[in-house]
């Protein structure tokens, strides 16, 4: 049996993304983030809690409050959430896997990505 985990962030960050070529004006966004793992139950659990919140709460620090167009050469909620998909598979352990990321740009736009 399989089972899945999901936990909720949120972060603080500015961004002026590039639309045809022409940037926005720089402005910010408090994102949302939910993450959704999945693997088989270990002693009663997939991953603890804890530690996935520690390995996403170090991924979006290097995001929270900061000018996201110093980070990435287009902004978009899209790039900025496969580069948090990427950054948490790869510290992910052993037969845990990323299935779901949703990242909310404020309240009403987001991108969700499944895996």
């Amino acid at each position: 049996m399989k089972a899945r985990v999901v936990e909720r962030f949120r972060f603080e960050s500015a961004h002026a993304v590039l639309i045809n070529g022409k940037p926005e004006e720089i402005h910010g966004h408090t994102f949302r983030l939910e993450i959704a793992v999945e693997g088989p139950l270990r002693n009663g659990y997939v991953i603890d809690f804890l530690e996935l919140r520690r390995i996403v709460e170090e991924i979006i620090g290097r995001l929270d409050h900061r000018n996201l167009n110093s980070l990435f050469e287009n902004p978009t909620t899209e790039n900025i959430a496969l580069w948090i998909a990427g950054q948490v598979n790869a510290k992910l352990p052993e037969g845990v896997s990323l299935k779901r990321l949703t990242l909310w740009e404020g309240d009403e736009n987001g991108v969700e990505l499944e895996f």
